[in-house]
């Protein structure tokens, strides 16, 4: 079976569905996961004032509560200068899945930590340069591929890929048989929730077209 797990490295019920999707892979290792930078924020200049920086927060703490998942709340990436654009990291796991495709994954979940628990800037092309040389690949590699015109146009293929089929919210995580669309669960859900769904697809080949829970829409939120 292939899945498609549509996601964002800056959205926060994603970071949340994080355990999950790590429990996934290890219990059903021979599915085939593919995973997609849907584009939650793209391009965003949502600059994190006062009132954001508590609007952020309320929306954290809801994630925590039902997740289990830590987040720092000091956001010591906030600057003059930052923007919630999630395109350059939905970028950089673009590249990652270019040179190192096996630790798509190990690099989202980094960039998550990152983010969300030490407050790195990951809209920064050194920091994430960094964090991909923990994997493996040198800042001068990754740094020619990010900026390179190639891997732009992949990464905003695969927000057009989100698009056409439907995907309105992070996470998202579902199948295509024969051109339709079929989803196991559109935001946040427990590992046992998701186990009963996938075992039921496995032994029926069917599953229930929506199956929803708490994500981050590109309509209600950017968090």
């Amino acid at each position: 079976m292939k899945l498609y797990y549509f996601t964002d490295p800056m959205c926060s019920w994603c970071y949340g569905f994080s355990p999950v999707m790590k429990k996934l892979k290890e219990s059903y290792p021979d599915i085939d996961l593919q995973i997609i930078s849907g584009g939650f924020a793209p391009g965003s200049t949502q600059k994190v004032t006062k009132e954001y920086k508590d609007f952020l927060a309320y929306h954290w703490r809801s994630v925590s509560l039902r997740s289990g998942q830590y987040f720092d709340h000091s956001m010591k990436f906030v600057s003059d200068s930052f923007h919630y654009d999630t395109e350059p990291s939905s970028r950089a796991l673009v590249v990652v899945q270019r040179f190192l495709p096996e630790k798509d994954f190990e690099f989202l979940s980094l960039m998550q930590k990152s983010f969300y628990v030490e407050g790195k800037d990951i809209t920064n092309d050194g920091v994430l340069a960094e964090l991909a040389e923990e994997l493996g690949i040198e800042k001068k590699t990754f740094l020619e591929g990010f900026h390179s015109e190639e891997i732009k146009l992949k990464t905003a293929q695969g927000f057009q890929f989100s698009r056409q089929l439907g995907v309105k919210g992070f996470p998202t995580l579902l199948t295509l048989e024969n051109g339709t669309v079929k989803v196991l669960t559109h935001g946040f859900q427990s590992f046992e929730s998701l186990k009963e769904i996938i075992e039921e697809r496995l032994t029926t080949m069917f599953i229930p077209e929506s199956f929803s829970g708490q994500s981050c829409s590109d309509i209600s939120c950017e968090c």
